[in-house]
């Protein structure tokens, strides 16, 4: 048996998908609670320190990489 994860974008959409599901003789329908999302964690700035270390790239390739990149 093999297990799949659906995300319904539309919630008035989800009742209409669940139903279909459940006609089907092959497919057996939990339905789950969404997990209440925990507080955002905090990003911390310096854990990023030497992330460019080693690399041979200054600020102008970076600029000229993204604006390629972008457009």
């Amino acid at each position: 048996m093999e297990k799949l994860t659906l995300t319904v974008k539309d919630d008035s959409k989800l009742l209409y998908l669940v139903n279909f599901l459940q006609q089907l003789d092959f497919v057996e329908v939990e339905r789950h609670k969404p997990l209440k999302s925990t507080s955002p964690k905090k990003y911390d700035f310096f854990a990023s320190a030497g992330l460019w270390k080693g690399r041979a790239i200054d600020a102008k390739q970076l600029r000229e990489k993204a604006w390629k990149r972008n457009s």
